[in-house]
């Protein structure tokens, strides 16, 4: 599929929807479809949670330049296939048959956002990785009130109340609740423009990453780690990041100014630049 989108900049980007199992193919994005690299060094992008790929659209266009770039739509989001099981085990599952679809190679560097996190950090606690970006997620629970609240409604209130209020649909909703007051609509709208609204059950289906989150590879992660997150993040605030990076013993936390918890949308540049040298860094 070809993506069109202007924003502050024109950004052209052709994906692929590979077969992952008899009922599911996942939208992709992979730079080594049509650049060759020097080094099999690769980076992975985990958008979060009812997000997709072009959530990262800053990120593919700058880092395809220099390194093997792979980023998709997780089942139900974005142009991947909707299927009638979205639980936290199958995004996990769903990624590994990628991973082995596309070849990527032993230890990829690994970067998620938000719930693409959790995603991660089983990934990291069961296979080796070159280095792990986790961005807008801090050491608490990853329940949101809103989504228990949603959960106790009768299912035409869920309904009801999920397509009226869906927060990615909604710029200004979105800009209260997960962006910083500085950043401009314009930009939360265009970062949002490529969003499709999952089905009901995929987003019910998110109290599962919250009920499966483990912290035991805290205690065995020895690889060097990036923590970014937004000052201005209502979600998680810079002290649960500076409670995550103070447990890492090779972690690095970067807060960024004037950016909320779509920190790689607010603060694109900053944000790039502080993932290349991370990932230059020896």
């Amino acid at each position: 599929m070809l993506y069109s989108d202007k924003g502050f900049f024109f950004y052209l980007m052709i994906t692929k929807r590979i077969k992952i199992n008899k009922d599911l193919k996942m939208n992709v994005f992979d730079s080594s479809w049509f650049k060759k690299y020097e080094t099999d060094l690769t980076v992975v992008f985990i958008h979060g949670g009812a997000g997709n790929l072009l959530n990262w659209k800053h990120q593919l266009d700058y880092f395809s330049e220099k390194y093997r770039t792979v980023a998709y739509d997780w089942r139900g989001c974005g142009d991947s296939d909707r299927v009638g099981i979205y639980t936290f085990e199958e995004h996990y599952q769903d990624f590994l048959s990628l991973l082995r679809k596309l070849n990527i190679p032993v230890k990829p560097i690994l970067v998620g956002h938000s719930y693409g996190c959790l995603l991660a950090r089983r990934y990291i606690s069961e296979k080796p990785v070159g280095k792990f970006i986790n961005v807008s997620l801090g050491l608490s629970s990853i329940e949101e009130r809103w989504l228990k609240m949603l959960l106790i409604l009768p299912k035409f209130l869920q309904r009801f109340l999920y397509r009226s209020f869906f927060l990615l649909k909604n710029p200004l909703f979105a800009k209260k609740l997960i962006a910083s007051k500085k950043t401009p609509l314009h930009a939360i709208r265009d970062s949002m423009r490529a969003n499709k609204r999952p089905p009901l059950e995929f987003f019910l289906g998110l109290k599962t990453f919250y009920e499966n989150e483990p912290l035991d590879w805290i205690q065995s992660y020895q690889e060097k780690m990036l923590i970014v997150g937004g000052q201005d993040d209502q979600r998680f605030k810079p002290n649960c990041l500076e409670h995550l990076n103070g447990l890492l013993p090779q972690s690095k936390l970067e807060i960024i100014k004037d950016a909320g918890h779509i920190v790689p949308a607010e603060a694109p540049e900053n944000f790039n630049n502080v993932l290349e040298a991370f990932i230059e860094a020896k």
